[in-house]
C-alpha cells in the first residue's frame, strides 16, 4: 500500500495493495438474510464474480487535507473555500480543525465487464459483478480509512461521510471535488452530479486530536 504524507494543501495519491471482496458481501448485497438461502448455483456465481472483480478493480484515490473553517448548525466552511450545507455535515465536522477530503474509484475496466456481460445476456453475472464492484469499493474505503488510522496515530479519523447522505445534498459533490483541482483526476463529474466511473466515491473524514491519557 502506497504511503500517504497527508501535507495539508497537497492532493496526495493512494493506492491500496489489493483488496478482497468476499462472496458472502455479494449475497448480502443482494439481499440475502441467511447463507444458506443462496442456492449452489447462486454460490458458485458469486465467487466466480468476486474473483474476477478483484482482477478488474484498480483502486485509486486522490486525498487532501482540507482545514474546517467554520461549523454552524446546518452549513460547513472549509478553509479551501467550498460550503457545505446540511445538520449531518455539521455534525460530522463538530470539533474538528481538519478533514481529509478524498475521492476514490475502482476504475472503468470493472463496469465495461458488467455491461458486456449484460450484453451477452449473462444476467445473473452481470448483477453479481456490478454488486462485487460496490462492495470491493467499501472495501477499499475501509482500507484506506485504516491507512489513515496508522498514519495519524495522535489524532482520532472518523467515518466517511459523503455528498447523497443523510442531508448532504448531492449537488455539492462538485464542490467537494474542486478541492483537488487535478487535470488529470481519476474520476469527473457528469452533468447530473454523478461521479464518473460510477464505481467511485467521496467523502471527507474528519481528524480529531486523540484525547490525552
Amino acid at each position: 500500500m502506497s504511503g500517504v504524507q497527508l501535507r495539508p494543501g497537497r492532493v496526495e495519491p493512494w493506492r491500496p495493495a489489493r483488496v478482497a471482496i468476499e462472496p458472502w458481501t455479494i449475497l448480502r448485497l443482494a439481499r440475502y438474510r441467511r447463507r444458506e438461502e443462496a442456492p449452489a448455483p447462486v454460490w458458485e456465481a458469486t465467487r466466480a464474480m468476486a474473483v474476477r472483480a478483484e482482477e478488474l478493480a484498480a483502486p485509486t484515490a486522490r486525498l487532501r487535507v482540507v482545514g474546517v473553517e467554520n461549523v454552524a448548525a446546518d452549513r460547513v466552511t472549509l478553509a479551501e473555500g467550498p460550503s457545505f450545507t446540511g445538520q449531518a455535515i455539521a455534525r460530522h465536522l463538530a470539533g474538528a480543525r481538519r478533514a481529509v477530503a478524498f475521492v476514490l474509484t475502482l476504475g472503468p475496466a470493472l463496469e465495461a465487464e458488467v455491461i458486456a456481460l449484460g450484453e451477452r445476456q449473462e444476467a445473473l453475472e452481470a448483477y453479481l459483478l456490478d454488486l462485487a464492484g460496490w462492495a470491493g469499493l467499501e472495501a477499499a474505503v475501509r482500507a484506506l480509512r485504516q491507512h489513515l488510522v496508522r498514519s495519524l496515530p495522535a489524532d482520532r479519523v472518523s467515518h466517511r461521510l459523503g455528498p447523497g447522505h443523510r442531508d448532504w445534498p448531492l449537488t455539492e459533490q462538485g464542490m467537494l471535488l474542486s478541492v483537488f483541482d487535478e487535470p488529470d483526476a481519476p474520476v469527473r463529474l457528469s452533468e447530473h452530479g454523478v461521479l464518473i466511473p460510477f464505481k467511485s466515491i467521496s467523502g471527507l473524514f474528519a481528524i480529531r486530536s486523540a484525547p490525552a491519557p
